[in-house]
């Protein structure tokens, strides 16, 4: 900050004043009925033109304006963060300013404007001296405002405000009236409302008079600008991008903003910007989120997290449950040669749809890529994300899907986990889950490997 120059600050305020100027539809005008008259030859027009632009220029002089503003104007005006308008349009109660006061420690997980490091400045009061808000709000340097310099009692913002020290002085003294909360004499207002709360459960109980307090809400609008903010993301051209992203397949997907049952509550009456600045941005509109009960459903795929290193675990197993129901009851039951071999076929084919349901869920539902940020052994990143493959700088990966014989440790992998869960079953038997079992059970799920190849790519 120690390099801000005062003739920095200067320089920000009249470049402020020179747009304002510039954006003033009376000037705008004028300026048009000024070039049509020089055309026409009507010198009389052109003389009354080129007055009115000369005081209307007077009015955007730098000396003329901050006079104006730092002396007068300055009143109709109040910065803060929790305003009174917001309840009400007409009313007249005090208002907040939270980002002067000393914020809490502990925030008991609720989201407050505690919760925020910087909240947002805004402004209420006249329409007509909101201007002096603006220049306030002009960034000098590096995100610092002219606003964070006056709170900051930086000492160069003084002598930009005017070339006359004493004037300078009695400006900035008024602009930091601005910061200033009137809680010496507090003000109600009947359009605000008013709540009765107990000073404690226990006073509450005790039916005791007069142990409350009056509680008098205000609106929080910088909280619900950032909120606001937030919320209009959704419409940004990279958040737009991200979801149309979604419905074309083999490209990496990226995450994007969506809200859902939003609700809007207009605040400020007809013209928004009598609440304050803030609001008059968002045109009177504010969001309410659900506040709804959550509705919990149940997982229908096992859940799959970046730690894990396999999909062949004990939720997969619970995932094909009636298929090891059935095996279990087969390997139970009395020797049935045809009945057997009936019910352990049935068995591994229930197995095997749920476990490649499952699978073809993860190619089709997550974006190409996913596997890049997991802990999956490296065969199985290739079977569950084979659309890698196709992206741009995934060329290795790409080497090593065409090789194919990331599949033997598949086959490998399944065997072995079908073998330690028949194994922990029937601990007794064990030995009959030996190597020919083991060859059995990778012939079962080479064979569906390969009828559930991904479409253009080759499986041997």
């Amino acid at each position: 900050m120690n390099h801000i120059s005062w003739q920095d600050i200067r320089k920000v305020i009249v470049d402020f004043l020179q747009q304002r100027l510039a954006n003033n539809s009376s000037y705008k005008s004028e300026l048009t009925k000024l070039e049509k008259a020089k055309q026409a030859g009507d010198q009389k027009t052109v003389n009354e033109s080129q007055q009115k632009i000369l005081e209307l220029s007077n009015r955007f002089d730098f000396e003329t304006w901050m006079e104006d503003a730092a002396t007068r104007r300055y009143s109709w005006i109040l910065i803060a963060t929790h305003l009174s308008k917001g309840i009400h349009p007409s009313s007249k109660g005090s208002n907040a300013n939270y980002n002067t006061q000393i914020k809490p420690d502990v925030f008991n997980n609720f989201i407050s404007s505690a919760t925020i490091d910087k909240l947002p400045f805004d402004a209420t009061g006249g329409a007509s001296a909101l201007d002096i808000f603006g220049l306030l709000k002009q960034v000098v340097k590096d995100d610092i405002t002219i606003l964070q310099l006056i709170i900051n009692r930086y000492p160069e913002v003084k002598k930009a405000l005017s070339d006359d020290e004493n004037k300078a002085t009695i400006y900035l003294e008024n602009f930091s009236k601005f910061l200033t909360d009137n809680w010496s004499k507090p003000q109600a207002s009947e359009l605000n409302k008013q709540l009765y709360w107990p000073n404690s459960e226990e006073s509450y109980l005790s039916q005791k008079e007069d142990n409350y307090r009056l509680l008098i809400p205000l609106h929080p609008s910088s909280l619900c600008h950032l909120v606001y903010q937030k919320i209009q993301a959704r419409f940004s051209e990279e958040n737009k991008q991200a979801r149309e992203q979604r419905r074309i397949k083999n490209i990496e997907h990226k995450s994007y903003i969506s809200f859902h049952d939003l609700a809007v509550v207009k605040l400020g009456g007809s013209n928004a910007q009598n609440a304050s600045q803030l609001i008059g941005s968002q045109m009177g509109r504010n969001f309410l989120l659900p506040s709804l009960p959550p509705q919990f459903s149940k997982a229908s795929y096992p859940s799959l997290s970046n730690e894990q290193e396999t999909i062949f675990n004990r939720s997969l197993q619970y995932y094909c449950r009636f298929g090891f129901k059935l095996l279990f009851e087969t390997i139970n039951a009395e020797k049935n040669d045809f009945s057997r071999r009936s019910n352990r076929r049935e068995s591994f084919f229930l197995i095997l749809t749920m476990i490649f349901k499952y699978v073809k869920h993860l190619q089709t539902s997550k974006y190409a890529g996913w596997s890049r940020e997991s802990s999956l052994k490296l065969e199985q990143q290739l079977w569950l994300d084979p659309n890698r493959a196709n992206l741009v700088g995934e060329e290795k990966f790409k080497q090593e899907y065409d090789r194919v014989d990331w599949q033997v440790n598949l086959e490998r992998e399944f065997a072995f986990w079908i073998q330690t869960i028949l194994k922990d079953q029937f601990a007794h038997i064990s030995e009959q889950f030996s190597d020919p079992e083991f060859e059995e059970w990778r012939r079962e799920f080479r064979a569906v490997l390969k009828s559930n190849k991904p479409r253009g790519r080759r499986i041997n």
